[in-house]
This record gives structure tokens, sequence and C-alpha cells, in this order.
């Protein structure tokens, strides 16, 4: 087990949702969940899972009228709804998880001390965090950071809906260049999107390895375990 590559994935949530009809999508989540089985052999994970196809905190909370912190805490609780299914299709699959919780439902989930995701580590579990940090106005990116530096993982692979780092947001300027290798300060310093300042900060302080590309990409976990040129790095 010291062998293992630890890995914090960073999934999407859009990754539970079929991008034709907006329906659920179980296909893509299994493939997923059946290459972290495949990958068990050498490296251990620990998931931070986005819960954006339920509800967006900012997005979602704005059209309702509702405050940020409420919005923010709808948005914690929607991320441990899909814990609870991301542990119970593992488990289904014969991989052991834990999930654990930022905000207490004893009913559903642990709560998270050190000493409980350590021991989860020991254990060999895949660890699911839920709950974000249990505060408001902070994202599910600041939250893989978080949980990352707490297992001490190698790299952080966020996989997103786009294949990589951009100079602009592709959807709306045609002319945005992939970034196949690019460092916190460029990314802080022109506002590149694929995550919010607060996390890129986390990240940079703590010399972290983030690696970012699609989801929605065949067998996207067992190329990022293999090439080291699939999707974009951000480095210090």
């Amino acid at each position: 087990m010291e062998n293992k590559k630890r890995i914090l994935l960073k999934l999407t949530g859009e990754a539970f949702i079929s991008t034709t009809n907006n329906g659920l999508n179980p296909s893509l989540v299994n493939n997923l969940f059946s290459q972290i089985k495949q990958l068990a052999s050498t490296h251990q994970f620990g998931l931070v899972i986005g819960g954006g196809h339920f509800f967006r905190g900012k997005q979602h909370g704005i059209k309702m009228g509702i405050s940020q912190p409420v919005g923010d805490q709808i948005g914690m609780l929607a991320t441990l709804m899909n814990g609870l299914m991301v542990k119970d299709l593992l488990e289904q699959k014969g991989v052991t998880a834990s999930l654990y919780s930022a905000i207490t439902c004893p009913e559903m989930a642990s709560s998270i001390s050190q000493q409980a995701i350590e021991n989860a580590l020991i254990k060999d579990q895949v660890i699911i965090f839920a709950g974000g940090t249990g505060n408001p106005f902070f994202s599910t990116d600041t939250t893989a950071v978080l949980r990352s530096l707490q297992i001490n993982a190698f790299e952080i692979w966020k996989a997103s809906h786009i294949d990589g780092v951009y100079s602009a947001d592709p959807s709306k300027d045609p002319h945005a260049k992939l970034l196949k290798d690019t460092t916190y300060g460029y990314a802080l310093a022109h506002k590149l999107g694929i995550m919010d300042a607060t996390a890129f900060t986390l990240a940079a302080e703590n010399k972290q390895i983030i690696r970012v590309f699609s989801a929605f990409e065949p067998n996207a976990l067992i190329k990022a375990s293999q090439e080291k040129d699939f999707g974009s790095t951000i480095h210090v």
C-alpha cells in the first residue's frame, strides 16, 4: 500500500447527467468507478464530488433570490447526496469506501476528522468527502485542495466537463488556446476560470500538482494514470 499513488479526484457533478437530455447518466459514472477499481492495485483515491447538477449555490441561489450562505449550504447538501450514490455504486463493484461529511448528518455519513481519514487510508479505502468545507463561500475546488492536503495526495485530478486548461473560456472565445502546462502564477494573473482563486492560492502555497482533464473522455482515469501529457497540468 505504501507504493500506491494517492490521488484526490475532484469529479464534476455533471458526470451524473446526460449531455443529450439532462437526465441521469449511470453509464458514465459506473465506467469511472470501474476505472477506480481497475487502478486499485496502484492508486488510492480520495473523492470530492461537485453538486452543481442538483443545486449550484451562486447560480441557482441567485435565481431563486436566496442569500449566498443559504445557497451554499444547499449546495453542500447536494454533495452529500452525490456522496451517498458514489459510496453505494463503488461498493456494488466490490470497492470498499467510506463517506465523510463536513456537515453533521450521522445517519448518512461520518464526521470528518484527521484521525478518521488516517484510519480509512490505513484500511486502503476509497474516501468520499461530502459537505464541502462545512462553511459557505468556499467552492468544492477549494475543498478538493484541502482534502488533498489531508490525505497527502500525490496529485489532484480535476475531472471536469472540458479537456484541460484554456487561455480563455472556450465556450465564449473561439481563439482560446489549450494550455498543456501552466503555473498558478499565470492562472491567477490571467484569472483562468478552471478553478477559483482561493483553490489556486492554497494549492500554490502547498506546492500541489493539479491535472485537469475531461471526465467524459473514454478511460479518462486510466489515461491520467499512464499519460503525463493527458489534459493539462498546473504547478508552482
